[in-house]
């Protein structure tokens, strides 16, 4: 930036002659580089569809670690028989978890679950023959029934759109 007063003119500085009387102050910004700034978060808002794709990634991400850990955000499924027995809850063949798919577009992430039996698995209910088994909810997306994210994943998708909107900043 320049800044002028008088006929004496500094660069980020003032100074001023001992005799000089201070007629006028001028600050001249140069605003190219916020221009390329604002120009670069303009595209990054107006094309969002990468951050979609890494927001679907992440959530991706994040069910991986709740068939790992047999949790939904730290919170600990109800054990099943089988992972009682030695195996682990919903991994009998592991068909559940390889399932995962996600979809993007410029305005959403979706995940989801195309098993006829991901549902019940993940909301809980009634199950079987004449729905006489009730399996309790095993959320292993990282959003439950209500809607609601796990622990920690609104930090984790908050910082990806945070990073995805600044980029070339």
């Amino acid at each position: 930036f320049r800044i002028s007063f008088g006929n004496c003119k500094s660069s980020g500085y003032f100074r001023k002659r001992s005799n000089q009387r201070l007629d006028m102050l001028e600050i001249n910004l140069d605003t190219s580089s916020l221009d390329r700034g604002l120009s670069q978060l303009l595209q990054n808002v107006s094309h969002p569809r990468k951050m979609m794709k890494a927001i679907a990634t992440e959530m991706t991400s994040l069910t991986e670690e709740n068939f790992e850990s047999e949790s939904f955000g730290g919170n600990r499924w109800k054990q099943s028989q089988r992972a009682a027995q030695g195996g682990q809850t919903l991994q009998l063949t592991g068909q559940l978890a390889a399932s995962i798919s996600t979809q993007v577009g410029n305005d959403f992430a979706r995940i989801g679950n195309n098993k006829p039996y991901a549902a019940i698995h993940h909301l809980g209910g009634s199950a079987g023959r004449n729905h006489s088994v009730q399996l309790p909810a095993r959320p292993y997306l990282p959003i439950n029934g209500s809607g609601q994210l796990q622990n920690g994943a609104d930090k984790r998708i908050l910082d990806i759109a945070i990073e995805s909107l600044s980029s070339g900043l």
